[in-house]
């Protein structure tokens, strides 16, 4: 938890953090470090808050991120990353074309090899993470095995951190926890930072500019076990459409869209976008929202890193542990076997638009006053 000491890691004591040296020759070097965290997008998302820990603690350190496309370019909007290399590791194996798949990996390898790190940190700790950080050019420090956990692959490790040094924490506070013990510093006490740069323009999402006020009802997931009742959709939305607010249900694959049709045919207003937006385009939108509702997928998460107000609707995976965290507005509702009402979520999404209502307010308040 932040603030918290950190304590050994397992096969060796802890490494001085990387510093800032200057040669024999007279080279001034700076220490370099790769984060390699490859999928999924909510998990790439909640591993961004390590960017802004590090850089508190090592300012002079270059950071390299190691992911896998199409995520790639969603982490390069983050400033404190000076170099992203994206990785195409299951596309041409999903597509069957695995000589093209094996030429496009050797580029990516070298790409992965053309510098040498002081430290190479594998925030996944998965056989697949640890075979790519194995081959960068530096030490590997990651999570040991654990009896849940793929086995073996911590022996591409020079060292390992004991998984009982994270029991407890949430995915974000994990994330940053692992991170300051692999670096050598202590956790920071702030909340978690995503730092994503939103690139200023709003793209148009269904062929026209989006409307003044609208909500992003996010209802698709990897897992039908994660989604919500389509009967709770369209109350929900009947709601948000009398407080003004227009709804539009985007889609990533063909039973989306199909939903998204249906639930749009029963909420008035409600917009389905003709086309899938890519992720950074994504960031532009989502931050301007006024409100965010979604089940517990990566787009929600990325709703949440982008500020936008979020409630997260949790069914089949723990809010404790996979809940949204940070000084972002959010609201973390249900659990694994719970299940939520509309009621309630209206209830926390009514609480949400106050509280930026009343935020609006103090800023204008504050303009007044300094004119």
């Amino acid at each position: 938890m932040p603030g918290m000491p950190i304590t050994r890691l397992v096969d060796e004591p802890p490494s001085p953090a990387p510093v800032a040296q200057v040669s024999e020759a007279g080279r001034f070097h700076r220490p370099r470090i790769l984060i390699v965290k490859l999928t999924s997008l909510g998990d790439v998302i909640k591993a961004l808050p390590v960017i802004d820990d590090i850089r508190g603690a090592l300012p002079e350190v270059i950071i390299d991120w190691a992911v896998e496309r199409p995520c790639d370019a969603l982490v390069a909007l983050h400033p404190g990353i000076d170099r992203v290399i994206p990785l195409e590791l299951r596309r041409y194996r999903k597509e069957r074309r695995y000589a093209a798949g094996l030429r496009a990996l050797a580029c990516d390898i070298r790409e992965l090899r053309s510098h040498r790190y002081d430290l190479v940190v594998d925030l996944q700790s998965r056989m697949k993470s640890a075979l790519i950080a194995a081959l960068a050019h530096g030490p590997v420090v990651g999570l040991a095995c654990g009896p849940g956990s793929e086995q073996h692959y911590d022996h591409l490790y020079q060292r390992r951190i004991p998984r009982a040094e994270l029991a407890g924490l949430d995915a974000v506070s994990a994330y940053r926890a692992q991170a300051a013990l692999s670096c050598g510093y202590s956790l920071p006490a702030h909340e978690a930072s995503y730092g994503l740069r939103s690139l200023g323009r709003v793209p148009a999402v269904s062929g026209t500019a989006l409307a003044p006020k609208f909500a992003f009802l996010l209802h698709g997931s990897s897992g039908t076990e994660k989604c919500w009742p389509e009967d709770r959709w369209i109350e929900l939305g009947c709601a948000l459409h009398a407080r003004n607010l227009q709804c539009f249900l985007p889609w990533a694959s063909q039973s989306e869209r199909e939903r998204a049709d249906r639930l749009a045919a029963a909420i008035p207003g409600a917009t389905v976008p003709a086309r899938i937006l890519g992720l950074v385009d994504w960031v532009s939108v989502l931050a301007s929202a006024a409100l965010v509702v979604g089940v517990d997928t990566g787009l929600t998460h990325l709703a949440a890193a982008c500020a936008a107000p979020t409630v997260a609707i949790f069914r089949a995976t723990s809010a404790l542990h996979s809940g949204i965290t940070g000084s972002v507005p959010h609201r973390n509702l249900g659990d694994k076997g719970v299940e939520v009402s509309a009621e309630e979520v209206l209830a926390a999404a009514d609480a949400l638009l106050a509280g930026r209502a009343s935020m609006a307010k103090e800023v204008v308040e504050d303009i007044a006053l300094r004119a």
